[in-house]
């Protein structure tokens, strides 16, 4: 087949998957029926009562996950529940990994959730544009009853001035328009024509807003170091950090240090020299690395604590047995820190293609101090390691050259690990440019996973994980072993190898 012809199939394919249709009862279940064929997860919700007033987006991602677990879906990712497009992102990438084509989301009448003046809630409202917009692009279908084409919504707020002090101009009778409030929902309004008696001149087009620009797939986990001369980035992360004030949530915290702090750290570790972004970024991570040391210290006496390096085994059982996996294999990457991770993972992925399938990408805390030697002993010996924590030795230097570059195997205590030395190799031999190095370590260490992979029985769960991170001092030396985020906070993904199609 032609090239033209397959990307005219694809295209075909996506529309097909994708936009939002107003059916009646006996049409929406007709349609659910065909989606389904198509594979895709269908979500049916009937009978919207008062009681989503005001919360539909939740009402929605309840149903969803639903019907993501009876398709035997892997559990959500670290996300916000206030993001939803992370959320969505998250749905739709579960989704697909346990065989969907996409998600179809049929609405049943809404009429019985709307408030003054039978109009939706605005938080309501949002929800269903926000994943309006989001079919134009992802594999989303949303299905609405006909009766709801004349349901009132809210459309974007307008600014005080504009609502209660009108211009001249729209006070006249020829110019009053109808409130924003009234326009149904996800249907723009025709234009209605012009009396001829009063011809109108043609308005003149405005121009159109430039597009604005998204970073490379790679270059999201390590945006600092790629972006430190447009303002607008590091100031929006400095602003960010500056704003979380006080206890913040486990999910939101996570959320911060992925999207604002690492990013901003690249950023000055590779240059940039403002002081709002240093105070922001020192201030966090002082804030971070006091508190973590706090609450680490109770760590052993609690079960209120984050996903752990030394709970990788049984998060990796936990995973193989979602996901049918005949065996499970852990390998721990030294040295790994969360944005690493993030940019092995996509090499990766990308070089083992058909041969395997990324099930779970995930987030874990290290252990006190943050050294190679300490998790290994947290692994071996589990919660028990924090409560009687055994003598260390000094740390052991890294196998150098070549050997680093080989996975190779180890026991610790009861447990069996597997371990890739080629990170903490490299940083002991960079100076000055770790985070412009950074994709060549991460292409070094996909590498070296894939030819590991390779040798894996068919149907093995492989789940990588780093055991602790570090942090760039302004020399642009690698220093580890200390409570900042960078050394606490490291990344993990799951993959399916062999034999997964």
């Amino acid at each position: 087949m032609h090239q033209s012809a397959l990307d005219s199939t694809t295209t075909a394919s996506q529309h097909a998957h994708t936009g939002v249709r107003f059916a009646t009862a006996d049409e929406r279940d007709a349609t659910g029926v065909e989606l389904a064929r198509e594979s895709m997860v269908v979500v049916e919700l009937e009978g919207i009562g008062p009681s989503a007033r005001g919360r539909l987006a939740e009402v929605v991602d309840e149903a969803v996950e639903r019907c993501l677990a009876a398709r035997g879906a892997a559990t959500p990712g670290i996300t916000s529940g206030s993001d939803r497009d992370a959320t969505l992102s998250d749905q739709l990438f579960r989704a697909r990994r346990a065989g969907g084509a996409g998600i179809a989301i049929v609405l049943g009448p809404l009429r019985a959730c709307t408030g003054f003046k039978g109009a939706l809630e605005p938080e309501d409202a949002a929800t269903l544009r926000f994943l309006a917009e989001a079919t134009r692009e992802r594999p989303l279908i949303l299905v609405l009853d006909a009766c709801d084409e004349a349901t009132g919504a809210y459309a974007d707020p307008v600014s005080l001035q504009s609502l209660l002090v009108p211009a001249p101009a729209a006070m006249a009778p020829a110019a009053v328009t109808a409130p924003a409030a009234a326009r149904p929902l996800l249907v723009d309004p025709e234009p209605e024509p012009a009396p001829e008696s009063q011809p109108q001149p043609e308005p003149t087009p405005e121009p159109e807003a430039a597009p604005e620009p998204r970073p490379a797939p790679l270059a999201k986990h390590t945006a600092g170091a790629t972006v430190v001369e447009r303002e607008e980035a590091w100031r929006a992360w400095t602003l960010q950090l500056a704003a979380a004030r006080g206890p913040q949530p486990l999910a939101v915290l996570e959320k911060l240090f992925a999207e604002a702090y690492m990013p901003l750290a690249n950023a000055l570790a590779r240059g940039l020299d403002d002081p709002r972004a240093r105070h922001a970024h020192d201030e966090f991570a002082t804030t971070f690395s006091r508190g973590y040391s706090e609450a680490f210290a109770t760590f052993a006496s609690t079960t209120k604590r984050p996903r752990m390096v030394f709970d990788a085994h049984d998060v990796a059982a936990k995973i193989g047995r979602l996901h049918g996996a005949r065996s499970t294999r852990v390998l721990v990457v030294d040295a790994m820190r969360w944005d690493l991770a993030r940019l092995v993972e996509e090499r990766l992925v990308a070089k083992l293609g058909p041969k395997a399938s990324l099930t779970d990408e995930l987030l874990l805390w290290s252990a006190l101090p943050t050294t190679t030697l300490r998790q290994l002993e947290t692994i071996a010996r589990g919660i028990e390691a924090l409560r009687i924590p055994a003598a260390l030795d000094a740390e052991p230097e890294p196998p150098r050259g070549r050997t680093a570059e080989y996975v190779r195997r180890m026991r610790v205590g009861p447990r069996e690990i597997h371990k890739l030395d080629v990170i903490e190799s490299r940083l002991q031999s960079a100076r000055g440019r770790i985070v412009q190095e950074l994709p060549e370590m991460a292409e070094d260490t996909a590498e070296a996973i894939a030819r590991h992979a390779d040798t894996l029985a068919p149907r093995t769960l492989l789940f990588v994980t780093g055991d602790h991170g570090f942090a760039v001092d302004r020399t642009g030396v690698a220093r580890q072993g200390g409570a900042s985020p960078e050394e606490v906070l490291v990344g993990a993904f799951a993959l399916l190898v062999g034999d997964v199609h």
